[in-house]
């Protein structure tokens, strides 16, 4: 086994771990390809998180529409439901279950009432004597 005997200065060691550290970082083609490797995984992440989110979106969309055709057939529904209930022939039985029926040529009276005059205008008071509305508000 060797041992060293000698002791290294403070300032030799720094200096030969600053020349050293310029060949640790120094990339050979096995650390270009562990990087290289590095960043696929990276990449290959971002690409699932938003394959994920696109499928999550698309399920959502899905069930939207969905609902929208169940809602269109449900508003369908309703609508024929009041055009049935506003259906003269249903109006007709419901009176007469009601205790109305029909009016006959013979039941029709009409009125006539005189035309209507133009109304009244205001008596015209001479300036020199008292209104009567005045002496009433006294």
């Amino acid at each position: 086994m060797a041992v060293n005997s000698h002791r290294v200065s403070s300032i030799a060691g720094a200096r030969a771990r600053r020349l050293a550290l310029p060949r640790y970082l120094r990339l050979d083609g096995s650390r270009y390809l562990l990087g290289l490797v590095i960043m696929l995984c990276l990449m290959s992440l971002i690409v699932l998180a938003q394959t994920g989110v696109v499928a999550t979106r698309g399920y959502a969309i899905s069930d939207l529409e969905a609902e929208k055709v169940s809602l269109l057939r449900e508003r369908t529904q309703l609508q024929e439901r009041q055009a049935r209930a506003h259906s003269l022939e249903r109006i007709r039985r419901r009176a007469e279950q009601n205790g109305l029926r029909p009016v006959r040529d013979g039941q029709i009276r009409y009125l006539e009432l005189p035309a209507r005059s133009a109304p009244a205008a205001p008596p015209v008071v001479p300036a020199g004597q008292p209104d009567a509305s005045s002496d009433r508000d006294e």
